[in-house]
């Protein structure tokens, strides 16, 4: 099943997105994004066992915007 992008009037996905990229600008993006995630909360001050390391960022950044967009739809009933 093909997953479109939230607010676009054409169906994106994540492939698409990244085609005209070559491999190693993909994982180059990818881990540019992780370093930002890190920054965004805070690891460097984190609590033990997470301060310093990348673990579960992805995760958490899935989970926060999940939040967000059903905050905003549930408040404008619209995406």
């Amino acid at each position: 099943m093909e997953k479109s992008f939230i607010g676009a009037c054409q169906s994106l996905t994540a492939d698409k997105l990244c085609e005209p990229l070559k491999p190693w600008q993909i994982e180059t993006g990818k881990s540019d994004f992780m370093d930002y995630l890190y920054d965004l909360y805070d690891r460097d001050n984190a609590e033990p066992g997470l301060c310093g390391t990348y673990t579960g960022l992805w995760e958490q950044f899935k989970s926060d915007t999940a939040e967000i967009m059903r905050a905003g739809y549930i408040t404008t009933g619209t995406l």
